[in-house]
């Protein structure tokens, strides 16, 4: 009946020993439902109790509690030494991401449309009026 917990890592054993255990119970179940109790003993003769038949009802009681109390006590070995059914696969943390790099301080930023506050554009006047052409010499026309 207790076979079940000497062999933990034979599926088939422990198969066999769970079917036994739970028959036992059933066993004393049904045996403690069919059994006579003390009180269902007549007498033989009157004011005399019929002692046989008390003993053997205790007798019979106790054997069927004992089945159950059995079976109860080898399943719970079976189940509790049986294997786990899928050992946990030991779990690996990711590697953590790597810390940000420091920030550099920011320039201020300058508008593309104006220039650096170190240049200058230069500073020459616009015409105001266009410069005649300085005078050449007088041509002469030619003579016949």
């Amino acid at each position: 009946m207790l076979t079940g917990a000497c062999f933990p890592d034979n599926e088939k054993h422990r198969t066999i020993a769970k079917l036994t255990e739970g028959g036992f119970i059933i066993g004393g179940i049904a045996l403690l439902a069919v059994v006579n109790t003390g009180a269902d003993c007549k007498p033989d003769v009157a004011g005399m109790p019929d002692v046989a038949c008390e003993d053997k009802a205790k007798l019979v009681g106790s054997i069927g509690l004992g089945m159950i109390l059995a079976g109860l006590i080898g399943f719970i070995t079976t189940v509790s030494t049986s294997p786990d059914d899928k050992p946990d696969a030991p779990t690996s943390l990711p590697e953590p991401p790597k810390p940000p790099e420091p920030m550099q301080p920011m320039k201020p930023m300058q508008s593309p449309a104006s220039p650096p506050p170190s240049e200058t554009p230069p500073t020459t006047p616009p015409p105001t009026e266009p410069t005649p052409p300085a005078p050449t010499e007088p041509t002469t026309p030619p003579t016949p």
